[in-house]
């Protein structure tokens, strides 16, 4: 499953924004990821969006790998702190 919807970049560009990507656990390395990320390219192009971002953890290392190893780059830092 992948979703995509088109959301204001920080830059202030439009731009499409996956909000989430999952593939069952039971079919991971088959390249269902990939197909799915393709796939919400050709939806942000055939929009005429320029740039398809997303979010992910800082500890989910695999995934951080995924994109990196598709050419997205990292490009902002979310600070959060627990108020007690």
């Amino acid at each position: 499953m992948v979703t995509v919807c088109e959301r204001a970049h920080f830059s202030g560009q439009a731009d499409a924004y996956t909000g989430e990507l999952a593939v069952d656990s039971s079919l991971e390395r088959r390249g269902i990821a990939s197909q799915l990320v393709n796939a919400a390219e050709a939806c942000a192009a055939r929009r005429g969006l320029a740039l398809l971002t997303l979010e992910t953890g800082e500890v989910n290392q695999p995934a951080r790998a995924f994109y990196a190893q598709r050419g997205d780059q990292e490009e902002d830092i979310r600070l959060t702190k627990v108020i007690t």
